[in-house]
């Protein structure tokens, strides 16, 4: 049996804070893979400067040392230890230095998700910002410079390891100081997420989601697409999914008891979804996370029956 799907009152989607679109953040960085192109750290003891030109992706460039300047489509960033300057594909852009010596760190990098969309296009970070000290994206970024002092076969092998823990965090710091921007559909496309994540435990159909959001259903599966690579009921599929993993690794509920917080009124069935969708089991998956102890409270088919100890008389 199914996921039930009884007929849901008519609900508008709330006005969301579009400052902190979490369902929309969170999806994206769960899901998005990121290519490393190119890593270089510069040092230079006499003077800096990069001939105008434009890249095919997305050049991060942070300064450790020095002072320069960095002038992307028309607009000069200086850039002082801790600055940071995003130079999106297509762009011209050129560099010289006002300090003597000079040390950057530079990364080439694309992110995408499952349907090939542009991370740097959905979410936008700002094209300059001052990274504080120590803060971990501050940490990330040097840590990558530090490979550098490692053997060359060792550099080349590592370096590419860094890039997805730099943007990951390149995006969480831009969301917690509300920096991100976001295309005109994005913020419905925030709103339905949002209602969705509100939703996982009820039983849910595309015909419910489009009345929410006054289109069509195929002008709802169309959006989502565009923007996310995903239907809307994929995407709710994947946040069942995913729920799933993080109660079974509480360990705190049984399956039966997890396939009922996340929309599913069969456990034999979720236990089919989980296993195509995770490649194991729920017993398995709890077993790998090494959490086997359901709460007293818990009641479903899949419980196993603890032996009770016999206490010996002294």
């Amino acid at each position: 049996m199914r996921a039930a799907t009884p007929t849901l009152p008519t609900l508008s989607i709330p006005h969301t804070d579009l400052s902190a679109p979490q369902a929309l953040i969170g999806y994206v960085l769960k899901h998005m893979a990121v290519r490393t192109n190119l890593c270089s750290l510069q040092t230079h003891e006499h003077r800096y400067s990069l001939q105008r030109r434009t890249v095919h992706d997305y050049n991060f460039i942070f300064v450790t040392r020095g002072c320069v300047v960095w002038v992307v489509d028309g607009v000069e960033y200086p850039l002082h230890p801790g600055g940071l300057v995003i130079v999106p594909p297509g762009i011209e852009h050129h560099a010289y230095s006002r300090t003597r010596r000079i040390t950057l760190v530079s990364t080439h990098v694309e992110c995408t998700l499952p349907g090939g969309q542009d991370v740097f296009e959905l979410l936008v970070p700002p094209r300059y910002q001052h990274v504080p000290r120590n803060c971990a994206l501050d940490r990330y970024i040097r840590g990558a410079a530090l490979e550098y002092q490692r053997a060359q076969a060792e550099t080349t092998q590592l370096l590419p390891l860094w890039s997805p823990l730099i943007c990951n965090e390149l995006f969480r710091h831009c969301a917690q100081r509300s920096t991100l921007h976001y295309r005109t559909t994005d913020p419905f496309i925030a709103g339905m997420l949002e209602d969705i994540g509100r939703r996982i435990a009820e039983p849910v159909t595309l015909a419910q989601l489009a009345q929410r959001s006054g289109f069509s259903a195929q002008h709802l599966n169309r959006v989502f697409q565009r923007t996310l690579g995903v239907t809307p009921l994929q995407y709710l599929a994947r946040t069942r999914m995913e729920r799933a993993a993080e109660l079974l690794r509480e360990g705190r509920l049984t399956v039966g008891a997890v396939a009922a917080a996340v929309g599913f009124d069969d456990p034999y069935y979720f236990s089919r979804q989980f296993s195509q969708h995770f490649g194991v089991s729920p017993s398995r998956f709890i077993q790998t996370a090494g959490s086997d102890s359901p709460s007293p409270g818990s009641v479903g088919p899949f419980r196993k029956q603890r032996r009770k100890r016999k206490v010996r008389p002294s």
